[in-house]
């Protein structure tokens, strides 16, 4: 399903299966480089990231980290890469759910709302990484990559509105087609987890004091969508819960446990 997934150890660089041994080690250390980037940022926020604070929390010195990187932002997209790589490893696991068409995406809501509140950071990366001034000064080659990883993704949830539509699930109407509907669900899911992460005093939001506020925004788009069945004829927090306990009970069990 999600052809570029490699095994966790390699999910934050790229896939190195038949590398000689010096390629690995260049490989390892690229993974290394870019988990302490991940630290850095976690604790500092992208706006402190630099090289000289890479190097210095680094065992090596700045011209071989520059021969990984070319920039700053080079590091920014690596990141992106990173968090898209460990999305996807949820999404697969969501996808073996057994339900309905809309059981699927509500799925793959979950896998997502878990990836935010593990990495509340790198969740809101692709902000960062879309900005013009980190595009310009990445590496067009890593660039590439991130764009082909998130193509990659899109296309799975494609798949889910394609496999909808001939389940007689849903129908499309004018002006709203598959990449419509794939669009307004990745808003809804990053828009909402971004803000229940990063604006949770705000009033709409503290009132609502509830743990399935991203789940009524999807509810809201796909009965809007006429995607059947409709939230008033199937309880969906019952499938978010059954998500949760099939798929994610480590990763709940653990947020649980940290209070995120």
């Amino acid at each position: 399903m999600f052809g570029f997934i490699c095994n966790k150890k390699e999910q934050a660089g790229g896939c190195t299966f038949g590398l000689t041994k010096k390629q690995q080690a260049i490989a390892d250390r690229e993974v290394e480089l870019i988990l302490l980037a991940k630290s850095l940022v976690q604790e500092q926020g992208f706006s402190n990231l630099t090289m000289d604070k890479l190097t210095a929390l680094s065992p090596y010195s700045k011209g071989t980290i520059y021969n990984h990187f070319c920039s700053k932002e080079d590091v920014i997209i690596a990141l992106c890469i990173h968090s898209l790589k460990s999305e996807a490893l949820l999404f697969a696991r969501a996808a073996e759910f057994d339900g309905s068409s809309r059981e699927q995406v509500i799925a793959m809501h979950v896998s997502y709302r878990i990836y935010a509140r593990m990495e509340p950071v790198l969740s809101t990366c692709a902000i960062m990484a879309k900005s013009p001034w980190v595009l310009e000064k990445a590496s067009s080659e890593r660039v590439k990559q991130m764009n082909e990883l998130e193509e990659q993704v899109v296309a799975y949830a494609d798949g889910l509105v394609q496999e909808a539509v001939a389940a007689g699930d849903l129908k499309f109407s004018a002006g709203i087609g598959s990449d419509s509907i794939v669009f307004a669900n990745w808003s809804i899911a990053f828009g909402s987890n971004a803000l229940a992460q990063n604006a949770s005093q705000s009033h709409c939001i503290s009132r609502l004091q509830d743990p399935f506020t991203v789940l009524n925004n999807a509810n809201m788009l796909l009965d809007g969508l006429n995607w059947q069945p409709l939230s008033s004829e199937w309880d969906y927090r019952k499938t978010w819960q059954r998500v949760e306990q099939e798929l994610f009970e480590q990763e709940i069990a653990y947020l649980d446990s940290v209070g995120r």
